[in-house]
């Protein structure tokens, strides 16, 4: 099969709204935009930059990651339909000229997306893009989407703890933290300010090095934190860490994240409710830096973390309706994203629901 009937057969599996290619040969920019669904109002999801073994994995992953952001934008209350761009990684790229070059073309669309960071990409990366274009989540403080993320999956790890201690903070759980970057980093200091026993593990020697000298966090080599008792696990770095072999073998009795696309299977999430592992679906647990984003769009900055700890209440809601309907949590918080998906006409404007 060739690599556009590859692609043309994953448009075809995915049915997005649109699919977008970005190519400028002078600036070594190839990029691919996804608008998965415009039902609740324009496609929202960051920019991922990262390197992958074809430009059809790319296609696929920005085609997940824009499924994704659906749900989450619509289990989150927001007026925005699902979104994402992945920009592949190329020696030859030119950062500076590709991401104002990409920003054009964001504004090409004429608003039906916003853009974001994501994995790979930072607050550099993104000016550039917005030299070029208006429609990017609004960022009122230097590192308030990330610290959005993070609360939003201390949110989420409260409601396990809460179902498996009766405790209302996580006050003696034992966690461990993967991925200690700009989502990672803040989570730790936020479990260990709850009175949480906090590991890491990171593969990357600088941001570990960082990590223990201003957090004093145990660091767990990355091949053996599987083997390690916890309680709550924060896979907070790359997605499909929790393969089927991960969900049978981790020590953990439940599940939180910043990572999108957590699942690497759907076996792997009948794994851990059989198992009894609670795990926070990743677009439940993840979306406090869309929240934020939104949030101080609509000049209510002072107040977003507030909204951001309804997901705390969300999870909880998923707990529920997984228990009742004998599914597992992945599947009860993709049918309480449908339902308001499917009750909901065409876009709906800036508005929190």
């Amino acid at each position: 099969m060739t690599a556009a009937a590859d692609l043309f057969a994953l448009l075809e599996e995915f049915a997005p709204e649109e699919f977008h290619v970005v190519r400028r040969r002078d600036f070594g920019l190839t990029a691919f935009i996804a608008l998965d669904d415009l039902r609740l109002g324009p496609a929202c999801g960051g920019i991922r930059w990262r390197s992958y073994p074809s430009p059809e994995v790319g296609a696929r992953d920005v085609l997940r990651l824009a499924r994704a952001m659906t749900y989450k934008n619509a289990l989150a209350g927001l007026d925005f339909g699902g979104g994402k761009t992945v920009v592949l990684r190329d020696a030859a790229m030119d950062p500076a000229r590709a991401f104002p070059a990409l920003g054009e073309a964001i504004d090409g669309l004429g608003g039906r997306y916003v853009t974001a960071c994501d994995y790979g990409t930072t607050v550099r990366e993104l000016a550039l893009v917005k030299t070029r274009t208006r429609y990017a989540l609004a960022e009122g403080s230097d590192g308030a989407l990330d610290m959005g993320t993070a609360t939003g999956v201390l949110s989420a790890s409260r409601a396990i703890w809460r179902r498996l201690a009766s405790a209302p903070t996580l006050h003696g759980a034992r966690v461990v933290v993967q991925g200690v970057g700009d989502v990672g980093l803040p989570l730790v200091r936020l479990l260990q300010a709850e009175g949480a026993d906090v590991a890491f593990t990171e593969v990357d020697e600088g941001k570990a090095a960082h990590c223990s000298a201003t957090t004093g966090a145990a660091r767990i080599a990355a091949d053996a934190f599987v083997a390690s008792e916890m309680d709550i696990f924060c896979p907070c770095a790359v997605g499909e860490v929790v393969t089927e072999e991960l969900a049978r073998t981790l020590r953990a009795r439940g599940i939180a994240g910043a990572a999108n696309n957590q699942l690497a299977t759907e076996a792997a999430g009948v794994v851990l409710r059989d198992r009894g592992v609670l795990y926070v679906p990743d677009f439940v647990a993840n979306a406090g830096a869309v929240i934020v984003g939104f949030e101080t769009g609509a000049g209510r900055e002072a107040s977003a973390l507030d909204v951001v700890r309804q997901i705390e209440a969300r999870a909880e809601r998923v707990f529920d309706h997984a228990e009742t309907a004998g599914t597992t949590t992945a599947e009860a918080a993709l049918a309480l994203a449908r339902e308001r998906l499917d009750a909901s006409s065409s876009g709906g404007g800036l508005r929190r629901s």
